[in-house]
């Protein structure tokens, strides 16, 4: 991976090459194999190089293609094969060549429309000299940043915050409402950053500019097959198919590969997969698994770890704790303008990624995704319902709440069933099911303020950017519109990245979860058990200790450590969100009471409805204002 930054005047002034070097200048760290910095006219096109696939080594970019466009592409494409074919002969040439070549070649044969052919992780921007015209666009997935900003006269464009800040010189003006969405645990909007001049790319979004406007299309929506009368078989097969080529498709670098293996289900079967890829000769080396160890605590996942390792005959690399340090996360702040890492990737993320880093591996594969994909919802229920499929619905009833007596499944799942059909107020809940709707605005939040940014008001009128057909695929199209990724892990990506690390997810891979969108509704959660789907592909594949596993780790000792020594030091009522007006300070006390009583008395039980994430977004928000703005 890389990124990419760049300028365009759109009032045909010429693009000075020290605005371009002050972006370049500007940027967090990324691109350790060097940069380039292409300029003609009124546009500027700047390329970090970072290599992690061995088509990337030695390449240049931004690249001119035989019609003069001119394009500056941060990402990885992983259907090669595919796009040489639609490249008819002429892509035989270019069977060596690297993605973005790829790319611009493709755009060029086809136009626009080229986005749909393209798999992968990828960021891009296409500057057409002739015609004047500037086209970004952003893999579905989103994990690969892009931000813009534009005035009227200069549109900029940069992965990095930090390069449209400082490269361009803009004033750091806040939107509180987008940090309202964030504060309140609540972000949905798409194309908002917490910067007032600053806009997000969004997921599966492109633009356009020419003659001085932006124009916005949602350029991936679909369409999505409906696989619910495949047999269960078929379901596996399917799956398991599409499981290997994402697999292989992300294990394509230049140096090893590293993954996570926590003993979880998800990063188990990435490792464990792999391993049998490797051991049949279809990917050409064996994955290097990475595990974290908390001896004795409530954490830790050593025996299932193990027992996979045992399972595949390979030694993970143990890595450990890292303190987590608030004044070193304040300076990254103010370093990069990113927002602090959250508190529970020291519990190994960090560590495992500077293991990497001192190996020489630019490549770390996790297991994110699986839940979201494979763990399930009940979408399937209403649409059964109004397509008249009463006996499947009964079915269903007699399966998915096992625990319960017949004449209780038989109402649940008529709930289920009808309220998001008949009830506005619960089908908006039942759709957003990564949300936390309990309360219409959370008591931590200073009324009068949230009156102010309208913050209601967005999130009744926020939508999602495309609606599929059918409850159980919009449902499922929540995890590709995932608005609360933006602030959850573009720090971590850009963690990663500066340590000279790209993270890959092949649970996200484009084939596979567009299988998952049309996938059955009782193969995702069987009889109440979910990632049905996933234990039956992973038969033989995991130890049956781990692939039958039911519970899940949960990492909450460091988030609650760090909240209670930042408000040690900054007590709630005298945090900077609480001098702006913009948080209760007793409500954030009173919200942490549990969490501190729990973690003071050293219980390893859950903590039920203690809720961490918005107070750590809340700690977060006051270090990055501290920071990065200095109010």
């Amino acid at each position: 991976m890389s990124a990419i930054a760049g300028a365009v005047h759109v009032d045909g002034r010429a693009m000075p090459a020290t605005t371009l070097a002050r972006i370049a200048a500007a940027a967090a760290p990324r691109g350790f194999d060097g940069r380039s910095i292409w300029h003609a006219g009124p546009a500027g096109l700047i390329r970090f190089h970072h290599a992690t696939t061995p088509e990337a080594v030695g390449e240049r970019q931004p690249l001119t293609g035989a019609s003069g466009a001119v394009i500056a592409f941060d990402g990885r494409l992983d259907n090669r094969a595919d796009l040489l074919g639609l490249l008819g002969a002429p892509g035989q040439a270019l069977r060596d060549a690297p993605d973005a070549t790829l790319a611009l070649a493709l755009f060029e044969r086809r136009g626009e429309d080229f986005l749909q052919a393209l798999v992968g992780d990828w960021a891009l921007t296409i500057w057409q000299p002739h015609a004047q015209r500037l086209l970004c666009a952003r893999s579905p997935m989103g994990w690969r940043p892009f931000l813009w900003t534009f005035d009227g006269r200069t549109f900029g464009f940069a992965t990095e915050p930090r390069a449209l800040i400082v490269g361009l010189g803009l004033d750091r003006r806040l939107n509180e409402a987008a940090i309202g969405e964030m504060i309140a645990a609540r972000f949905m909007t798409h194309d908002e950053t917490v910067w007032a001049q600053i806009q997000r790319l969004g997921q599966g979004a492109a633009l356009r500019l020419e003659r001085g406007r932006v124009a916005h299309w949602q350029w991936h929506v679909g369409p999505f097959a409906d696989h619910r009368r495949l047999s269960e078989a078929d379901h596996v097969d399917r799956f398991n198919a599409l499981f290997d080529q994402a697999l292989s498709a992300t294990m394509r670098s230049n140096t090893g590969v590293g993954a996570h293996l926590s003993g979880g289900l998800d990063s188990s079967s990435v490792v464990a997969r792999l391993t049998e890829l490797h051991r049949a000769g279809q990917v050409d080396r064996q994955i290097g698994a990475i595990s974290a160890r908390f001896p004795g605590e409530a954490q830790d996942e050593t025996r299932w770890s193990s027992a996979v390792e045992a399972h595949c005959g390979i030694a993970a690399r143990i890595v450990g704790r890292e303190a987590y340090d608030l004044d070193a996360a304040g300076r990254w702040c103010a370093e990069t303008l990113q927002l602090p890492l959250r508190p529970s990737l020291t519990d190994g993320t960090t560590a495992g990624i500077r293991a990497q880093q001192a190996a020489g591996e630019r490549v770390l594969l996790t297991g994110e995704g699986g839940d979201e994909w494979l763990g399930g919802g009940l979408g399937h229920l209403p649409d059964m319902l109004l397509r008249g499929d009463l006996l499947g619905l009964l079915r269903e009833a007699l399966g998915q709440f096992p625990a319960e007596p017949r004449y209780r499944r038989l109402q649940r799942t008529a709930f289920r069933a009808l309220a998001p059909i008949v009830s506005p107020a619960y089908r908006a809940k039942f759709l957003t099911p990564a949300l936390v709707f309990d309360t219409p605005m959370p008591e931590w939040i200073r009324p009068e303020w949230a009156a102010r940014i309208g913050l209601a008001q967005r999130w009744h009128d926020t939508k999602p950017p495309f609606a599929p057909h059918g409850f159980a695929q919009k449902q499922r199209y929540a995890v590709f519109a995932h608005a609360r990724r933006y602030v959850g892990y573009e720090p971590l990506l850009a963690f990663a990245e500066a340590h000279g690390v790209e993270m890959r997810h092949p649970f996200h891979d484009l084939r596979l979860t567009t299988f998952l969108m049309g996938a059955s509704g009782p193969m995702l959660r069987h009889k109440g058990e979910r990632k049905y789907l996933l234990r039956e592909a992973m038969r033989g594949t995991l130890p049956e200790a781990v692939r039958q596993r039911q519970d899940k780790a949960l990492f909450l000792n460091s988030t609650v450590d760090v909240l209670a020594d930042y408000f040690r030091r900054r007590p709630p009522r005298t945090m900077t969100l609480a001098r702006l007006g913009w948080i209760d300070g007793d409500r954030i006390d009173a919200l942490f009471a549990p969490a501190k009583a729990w973690r003071d008395s050293g219980s390893t039980t859950p903590l039920g409805t203690t809720r961490l994430a918005p107070l750590w977004f809340v700690v977060a928000m006051d270090l990055w204002l501290d920071h990065a703005i200095g109010v």
